[in-house]
């Protein structure tokens, strides 16, 4: 058989190779046993402040995984801006302003991310590439100088999203607000959006302030924030209308003058009720008041499909109005999840109860585990209160708008929901 090109290792380079990695190897570890024991002998604590410091040179913090000489060196070398390990040779960039870029793959990613221009004071911008306003120096010897730009931020003070390196090591942006942070940092908790099935809004604000993180400057932080305000609009406007569909504009509180709630409709909406988004449509939807979170049990995970909104459930009713002229699909009535009754109350963004099932829900009688065979089971249609073939208890079901929906104080018992609504929208003309 014939050989191919495949270069043929050299024996004696190879050995060569691999006696230069091992002595590099015993170098490593008597370093690492050098600075272990210095750490041991020389690393103290204040009992006043907390603050670690070397006794021998003095440095605070102490200086782990050196000897004070080995960081002595290692402090007059030169380092990565990113990684901070000693670059030897040439670095990564020609520019200047990435002179101290080693060829580390994540380091030359973290360079064509970050601004390529240096400041009027002579320092490196840690900014972000194509930003059209440079951040403030965050060197030390500029902030001394005037703190206030940057809130008395330097390139060594932690990120405060993500708390594991300084705003230096990572193109960074200074939102309104004015805290300083690492810009993928931002666009992460942003794209990852609220934490559970629930939506808030915590995570588009300033970890420092709680102000919303809002920084125009950047097109994708700010396209992200377009969608999450949108979002909130649409929640705003949806909680005011449910509040008072639901009663809940009654409150004394509202009302009260000595209350933070007075004649704040909005606030109050916003802090009772709960929203969720539909998996389906991709559009929030009221899911119940955030005090029925307390009595989930058994539903502490939740799956992103189980989450859908009235108009979508719709698709599936069989009769009755799948549309309301006056309220669209937001109002569509359901059977309670347990018994053959209408649901008064919607949980969690996933399940409805009528009323005893909820107080029992509330009084630790969790209906939620209780298996389905062991559910009350339907008499069928004749003898149902409902008066409908429905699915077995235990499954959610759309009634549509034919039905009253109880917790409405307005309506009138004789007439339908779909009929109220109609006159209602008549009124209005």
């Amino acid at each position: 058989m014939k050989s191919g090109n495949t270069p043929q290792e050299n024996p004696t380079t190879t050995k060569e190779t691999t006696k230069e990695t091992n002595s590099q190897s015993i170098i490593e570890e008597e370093r690492s046993r050098k600075a272990a024991e210095h750490f041991a002998e020389c690393r103290a604590r204040c009992p006043k402040c907390g603050t670690n410091f070397c006794v021998s040179c003095l440095t605070v913090p102490y200086h782990i995984g050196f000897t004070c000489g080995e960081f002595k060196a290692y402090q007059a070398s030169r380092k990565c801006r990113y990684c901070k390990e000693k670059i030897k040779g040439e670095g990564a960039s020609s520019l200047p302003v990435f002179k101290d870029v080693c060829k580390n793959l994540e380091c030359v990613q973290l360079m064509q991310k970050a601004c390529d221009k240096i400041l009027p004071c002579g320092h490196t911008c840690y900014g972000f590439r194509g930003e059209k306003e440079c951040l403030p120096c965050l060197n030390e010897e500029c902030v001394k100088k005037n703190p206030q730009p940057t809130h008395d931020t330097k390139e060594d003070d932690y990120c405060p999203i993500c708390y594991t390196s300084g705003v230096g090591d990572a193109p960074s942006i200074k939102p309104q607000c004015g805290h300083i942070c690492h810009v993928d940092c931002l666009l992460n908790r942003l794209r990852k959006r609220w934490p559970g099935p629930r939506i808030t809004f915590a995570f588009c604000e300033c970890p420092v302030c709680r102000k919303w993180a809002e920084a125009p400057q950047s097109p994708e932080v700010a396209a992200e924030m377009k969608q999450i305000k949108d979002t909130f609009e649409d929640i705003r406007k949806k909680a005011v209308d449910r509040l008072k569909y639901e009663g809940l504009d009654k409150d004394k509180r509202l009302h009260d003058p000595s209350d933070k709630f007075y004649n704040n409709f909005e606030e109050y909406a916003l802090t009772r009720l709960s929203y969720y988004m539909c998996f389906k449509c991709k559009k929030p939807y009221f899911g119940g008041l955030k005090s029925c979170e307390n009595v989930n049990e058994g539903q502490r995970d939740y799956k992103e499909s189980d989450l859908v909104c009235g108009a979508c459930a719709s698709d599936n009713i069989k009769g009755g109005m799948s549309n309301c002229a006056l309220h669209g699909k937001d109002f569509i009535e359901f059977k309670c999840q347990f018994c053959c009754s209408v649901a008064q109350w919607f949980c969690w963004g996933t399940t409805h109860f009528c009323e005893p099932c909820h107080a029992k829900q509330c009084k630790g009688q969790y209906m939620n585990k209780i298996p389905k065979d062991k559910l009350p089971r339907c008499s069928g249609p004749d003898k149902c209160p409902l008066k409908i073939k429905h699915p077995p208890n235990g499954e959610e079901y759309s009634l549509g708008l034919s039905l009253i929906h109880i917790s409405e104080p307005t309506r009138q018992a004789e007439i339908s929901y779909a009929v109220f609504c109609l006159k209602k929208k008549k009124k209005k003309k």
